[in-house]
């Protein structure tokens, strides 16, 4: 068990308990899996990374942008990423709760992060690059403990012919687990 879980479950032991309608302001976000929805997209392409050992802090403002329903979170997270190397985000969302156990929202940040590069189909390696994050969520919520999932687009950097650019592949889903405090 890595340090990013060990500190989670350290959170766990110490929070108290706190009720679905309670209105939480702090969230530790851990682990972190996802299903690539496309296969590597060349022959020589590395295997992608699908277990992240994630680990992130979440702040939550209630009644956001003078919402009664809506609330925003904004926070931080450190997870290997698709490609196994570390990556850093922050980001804000906005929620809109359905009722005590399911929330739809939409995540806006910036990451940076590892992505891969090829040259005429032909895998050159990775690079950082910091990137943009848009994704829709869901949240499935009981008591403080939740499951989120995401869509996130699949970002590779191409070079074919000269001409260079970003291709977005089919997405990946991802999830992870929360508790609240």
């Amino acid at each position: 068990m890595g340090r990013a879980q060990v500190g989670a479950l350290c959170v766990l032991m110490v929070a108290g308990t706190a009720h679905a309608n309670d209105e939480w302001h702090h969230q530790i976000r851990f682990g972190g899996w996802s299903q690539h929805l496309e296969d590597e997209p060349f022959e020589d392409s590395p295997s992608y990374n699908e277990t992240h050992q994630s680990i992130g802090y979440y702040y939550r403002i209630n009644q956001c942008h003078g919402s009664e329903r809506w609330y925003c979170q904004v926070g931080g997270s450190y997870l290997k990423d698709s490609f196994d190397n570390d990556m850093y985000a922050v980001s804000w969302s906005w929620n809109y709760p359905f009722n005590d156990y399911v929330a739809a929202g939409i995540v806006l940040g910036v990451a940076n992060r590892t992505i891969a590069e090829y040259q005429d189909e032909i895998f050159q390696g990775t690079d950082r690059k910091w990137l943009p994050v848009f994704a829709p969520k869901l949240e499935f919520s009981y008591r403080r403990f939740s499951v989120g999932l995401a869509i996130f687009p699949q970002v590779d950097y191409l070079e074919e012919n000269g001409s260079r650019e970003y291709k977005i592949g089919k997405p990946t889903l991802f999830w992870d687990l929360a508790i609240a405090f």
